[in-house]
């Protein structure tokens, strides 16, 4: 996905050399930490592993994947069943995860649902309707990852930005 802005700025920045080149992996480093930190204050608690499996995967100096690493955190992000909701520029990604559930044993579930049940003071007599209605419904998206995403990438180009002004300035 391309980010609005960006190749001007990287064009710019390239032309004051190696320190440039330092400076921008500097900036998409803290950036692509930030949409980590911001995604995991995002991602719903139950036991907290949505939010500990977020981090961010260095490609190179300037490239990084975010990734959420749980086998439910597509399913979290665009809800399932007849709840799924996936922004347009997501389609690719989201498809891939369509059908692919870790959909384990019925005991299995019902059981995740009874801890859930037990985490956040409910009756454990209602962990079964819960779990019927889930089967039956899917759940609701609970988006974290990418409104983190469209957050950091907006701050990105900002944060270049100003890294090309400083550099303007240092050298003019």
């Amino acid at each position: 996905m391309s980010l609005k802005g960006l190749d001007e700025v990287l064009k710019s920045l390239h032309n004051f050399g190696d320190e440039a080149e330092k400076q921008i992996a500097e900036t998409t480093f803290n950036n692509a930490k930030g949409i980590v930190a911001t995604a995991k204050s995002l991602a719903p608690i139950n036991l907290g592993k949505l939010a500990q499996g977020i981090y961010e995967e260095k490609i190179d100096d300037k490239n990084y994947y975010i990734v959420a690493g749980t086998s439910y955190s597509a399913y979290v992000e665009f809800g399932t069943g007849k709840y799924v909701s996936v922004p347009d520029e997501l389609k690719n990604i989201a498809s891939q995860f369509k059908g692919k559930g870790d959909s384990g044993s019925f005991a299995v579930g019902l059981q995740s649902i009874k801890d859930w049940c037990k985490n956040k003071g409910i009756e454990e007599s209602a962990a079964y309707p819960i779990f019927m209605s889930i089967l039956r419904n899917g759940i609701h998206a609970q988006p974290f990852l990418y409104p983190a995403w469209k957050k950091g990438q907006i701050q990105y180009v900002n944060d270049l930005k100003d890294d090309l002004k400083e550099l303007t300035k240092k050298y003019n």
